[in-house]
């Protein structure tokens, strides 16, 4: 059996080679896609690599049963995990876009 631990060996390494492969790649990627001076490339670095850490994050929570979700406290909590994240990356995607179409008072 390939287990340390309760789980397997190779989830570590795999998770954390994704982790490099992603931290380098992504915002090249963004970078060729939308160019530099954008707004929106550093947003959807930071929720693009900001969703694979969150959902690591959830995946250790549940495997290793730190929250268990028959039980009705802990699925409650799970769910608002999920709203929040979402709310904040709507929020700040609405700031974003009012800030680059909305005209400043006295601007031009």
């Amino acid at each position: 059996m390939d287990t340390v631990a309760g789980t397997r060996r190779w989830i570590a390494p795999v998770v954390g080679a994704t982790a490099l492969i992603l931290i380098y790649f992504l915002p090249r990627l963004f970078v060729s896609w939308l160019g530099e001076a954008n707004p929106w490339t550093s947003f959807l670095y930071q929720y693009g690599l900001g969703s694979v850490v969150f959902g690591v994050g959830l995946l250790v929570i549940l495997r290793t049963r730190a929250c268990q979700l028959q039980r009705r406290r802990d699925r409650y909590w799970f769910i608002w995990l999920w709203i929040g994240f979402f709310l904040y990356i709507v929020t700040h995607a609405v700031w974003i876009w009012f800030a680059l179409s909305v005209p400043v008072k006295g601007g031009h």
